[in-house]
């Protein structure tokens, strides 16, 4: 917090220099204390320097703002002809340039201007000259807490236009031998907020103007965006993406921050071009919110997201296309979801895009579904594609389009490696040996057989093989003594003990089983696709603090969504695609504050009452997420211990050591394991 950490530079113009971030924003984080004095002063103005105002909110400071009220003709008329007294002409101008728009409120503005006000941090006095004319000048002073001083003076108001729009000029002055000019300029504003500069009236600000921005003051206080710097391990990717001309795949493991180092990058990316449009991919449509939060943090405001009806976005993003071409925006970011990303709509604006065009592809390895290989993205200048997991299930063609289109994976960073480090969390892994009934057992036989039979045709039915595969992985998911272990675990505990803990759940089951722990007592909530985007807010918030125990989800927390208070899993239901377990146990294994450990519960089916060749079926898809968690886990030694009891009898204790994408291996030589 000193501005001796600034490296500055004696003047700012807008040919050279992003006034706004290249001055402002660094120069206000740093400071106590605030002085300016501007011809004009609006609201619009706080929204680009949103991220330094909040800084005094949450250190001890000081802003004192003198500004001219925007009067029209009319206004000037009025006082004039004594229609109105000039006091009230200049409330209600002032209360013209406090109103709330789409740009203010979304990025917070009004409510940080009324927490400001409120916590008697930003104070505001009003200057008009006594003959009527427009006080013009603008000038400023920052001080920090070592009692250094920046001043400043030029043409820039403290305006959304005059701080990023306008082509303006600011000369600064803190060195030593510019001492008199700072001494001067913290008189002239010293007697500008005492009252006592000739040829004008400074006033406090109107009652009416203070009860209006009072009015936007939310109960929640805005919060300290963090300072993000990269981690170790998070540098070497940007390193490696750079070094790579801006293409390439991450391949880091859930929870390691992908998003936020994949920003850094396109950031990086800014600063050796200049400028940025920034086009970014997401699964869901829930992420498109997250993501446009995340590019908050790292700098970005200007956004247009393409997803839901093409009517609500093709104008404008073919508006801010058209902008960014011309030069009138310098970085910009598009936020769409796969869906939209494969329309004709999206990809003839995108292809427009002349240069300076950056692609992030968050979980990529959806880019290589085949409604996207016909994309007309392959122009853009720099292509980066995140995943845990970026290989495609039973998709060999997808997975060589991707590595095609991105590149090789230019930087991996495993579970292991992120764990040791302490990225991610230590874990403990408990697995639950469960049989199957005996309607169950009967009717997984019977899909088996048929499937046997169909493996034996010169051209079998490949509808109803995988109608069948599907058949006996519900009866697995859905194994009726998994909910009965799982509730029997819930009444044995201390109700007051369970908190943070997360129950996956095959499809249909979620009131069933959230029903039951409601009538134990637990206080849960079911997260699925039944839950909107805004209750899913809610109910992750309170989740966090403790007032819900207990989330029961089925796919919802997959990808994107963080939840990392969690400490408990319980793997009821899970595919055999390693991305689907992988990218769960990363969620659970993200750090926060307070966890030192995670646990999970993992619900494994082996039938006991098999033939030897069912049983192998049934544990060659059960065992290898049993492989793939239990490498890792602080108990690893008794993990193995209770499985390998259970595959002793069938000399089967070899699968305990194949991985998923080993056994997916010799699934796709044999045509699949019966």
């Amino acid at each position: 917090m000193s501005f001796t950490e600034l490296e500055l530079k004696f003047k700012y113009r807008s040919d050279n220099d992003q006034i706004h971030s290249d001055f402002y924003s660094k120069v206000i984080e740093k400071s106590i204390q605030y002085d300016r004095a501007v011809g004009y002063f609006t609201s619009g103005s706080l929204s680009v320097i949103a991220r330094g105002l909040e800084t005094f909110l949450h250190e001890d400071g000081q802003i004192r703002l003198i500004a001219n009220p925007h009067l029209t003709a009319e206004d000037i008329d009025a006082i004039r002809l004594g229609y109105r007294a000039k006091s009230d002409v200049i409330a209600s101008s002032l209360l013209r340039q406090i109103e709330p728009n789409e740009e203010n409120i979304r990025d917070d503005t009004l409510n940080i201007l009324a927490w400001l006000i409120y916590e008697d941090k930003l104070d505001v006095k009003i200057a008009f000259t006594d003959n009527n004319s427009l006080y013009h000048e603008k000038f400023g002073i920052f001080y920090d807490k070592e009692g250094h001083r920046i001043a400043f003076s030029g043409s820039a108001n403290e305006t959304l236009g005059g701080m990023r729009d306008n082509f303006e000029k600011i000369d600064v002055f803190w060195k030593e031998h510019d001492r008199n000019r700072i001494d001067d300029m913290a008189q002239d504003f010293d007697n500008l907020w005492s009252n006592t500069t000739n040829g004008l009236t400074v006033i406090e600000m109107p009652d009416i103007l203070k009860e209006k921005i009072a009015g936007y003051k939310k109960e929640r206080k805005p919060i300290k965006r963090p300072d993000i710097k990269p981690r170790p391990y998070q540098q070497e990717a940007i390193d490696a993406v750079k070094n790579n001309n801006w293409n390439g795949i991450l391949e880091m493991a859930t929870g390691t921050g992908k998003t936020i180092t994949s920003l850094i990058i396109a950031n990086e990316f800014l600063k050796e071009k200049g400028r940025i449009f920034l086009t970014v991919i997401v699964p869901f449509t829930h992420l498109v919110e997250q993501w446009e939060e995340n590019c908050r943090q790292l700098g970005f405001t200007s956004f247009t997201t393409c997803f839901g009806s093409k009517k609500s976005w093709t104008g404008k993003l073919q508006t801010d296309v058209r902008d960014f071409n011309l030069g009138i925006i310098r970085k910009h970011v598009a936020i769409t979801t796969y869906r939209s990303a494969a329309s004709e709509e999206f990809n003839s604006l995108i292809e427009k895009i002349k240069g300076k065009s950056f692609l992030i592809a968050d979980e990529c390895h959806y880019f290589g579904v085949s409604s996207l290989r016909n994309n007309r993205l392959g122009g853009m200048e720099a292509k980066l594609g995140l995943s845990a997991t970026p290989d495609r299930w039973w998709d060999e063609d997808g997975t060589s389009y991707i590595n095609d289109f991105f590149g090789d994976t230019v930087y991996e960073y495993d579970m292991k490696t992120a764990i040791d480090n302490g990225a991610l969390t230590e874990y403990t892994y408990k697995p639950f040996i469960i049989d199957l009934t005996e309607d169950e057992l009967e009717r997984y036989e019977r899909y088996t057989r048929r499937l046997i039979t169909l493996y034996g045709q010169d051209r079998p039915d490949p509808e109803e093989i995988s109608d069948l595969n599907r058949k006996r992985a519900l009866i697995l998911s859905k194994a009726e003594n998994k909910k009965d272990k799982l509730f029997s675990i819930f009444r044995e505990k201390n109700r007051d003990e369970v908190s943070h803990t997360l129950v996956y759940c095959a499809p249909g089951e979620v009131e069933i089983i959230t029903g039951e722990l409601s009538r134990l007592g637990y206080r849960v909530h079911r997260f699925d696709s039944k839950v909107n985007n805004q209750d899913r807010m809610r109910i992750l918030k309170s989740f966090d603090d403790g007032s819900i125990q207990i989330l029961v989800a089925i796919k919802c927390l997959d990808e994107g969504v963080d939840v990392p208070s969690t400490r408990t899993a319980y793997f009821m239901a899970s595919t055999s695609n390693p991305r689907e377990f992988v990218q769960r146990r990363g969620r659970i294994l993200r750090t926060y504050p307070g966890k030192n450990i995670a646990e999970i519960f993992d619900f494994i089916v082996l039938p006991s009452d098999a033939s030897d060749q069912l049983y192998k079926s049934v544990a060659s898809k059960e065992i290898p997420r049993f492989a793939e968690f239990s490498q890792y886990a602080i108990n690893s030694y008794n993990a193995r211990e209770i499985v390998g009891r259970q595959l002793q009898a069938y000399s089967l204790e070899y699968l305990m050591d194949k991985l998923p994408w080993e056994v997916y291996r010799e699934f796709k030589t044999t045509m699949g394991a019966i």
